[in-house]
């Protein structure tokens, strides 16, 4: 299984596209959680933004949503 199959069948919640009309991949991000008992964390373990789709805070926005994401698992 690739890497990226890897991470999407382990954490799926942990996997995001931005996508545009016609469905024009923007950017997306991948992370997974580790830890044990109480103590766990999430991690960014890659956020891509197209050249096209820079300086608009598209990763902003991405990290954001993980973040958000990890606070409610």
């Amino acid at each position: 299984m690739s890497f990226y199959m890897t991470y999407l069948a382990r954490w799926p919640d942990y996997f995001h596209v931005a996508e545009a009309p016609g469905n024009r991949v923007m950017g997306y991000i991948m992370g997974k959680v580790e830890g044990q008992g109480e103590s766990w964390h999430g991690h960014v373990t890659a956020v891509t933004v197209a050249p096209e789709y820079r300086r608009q805070q598209l990763a902003k926005k991405l990290m954001n949503l993980l973040e958000d994401i990890s606070d409610k698992m």
